[in-house]
């Protein structure tokens, strides 16, 4: 229950932050500061809370999941991408990559011709 608790609260206050930045640029061009913002952030996370240990596994969902994934799914998007180059799986991660840039452009475009 505190798990689920802290994705939630987390991720209402990314979207809210999210919705915030998006305003204040209030073009295409927010969107993408989110992305990189939240990829920086995400990476800053990682790194910090995967060397202490000694923290509750709910602060690590609240801030990556809930607080990052609320503000951008990129930022987690490009973790797996690194993680998947880190471990040396270099095929699998160009496979990541192009398969999500390239069915998510596909999905997109197909709910948009369905729904219009």
């Amino acid at each position: 229950m505190l798990n689920f608790l802290a994705v939630f609260l987390g991720g209402g206050i990314g979207s809210i932050l999210r919705w915030v930045v998006c305003n204040k640029i209030n073009t295409h061009w927010g969107t993408m500061a989110v992305n990189v913002i939240g990829a920086f952030l995400i990476g800053c996370a990682y790194a910090y809370i995967s060397q202490k240990a000694n923290l509750r596994p709910e602060i690590r969902l609240f801030v990556m999941t809930g607080l990052l994934g609320g503000f951008t799914t990129f930022s987690t998007y490009l973790l797996d991408f690194t993680n998947l180059i880190n471990k040396g799986s270099l095929p699998e991660a160009g496979t990541y990559l192009a398969f999500s840039i390239i069915i998510g452009v596909c999905g997109l475009l197909a709910g948009i011709k369905l729904v219009a």
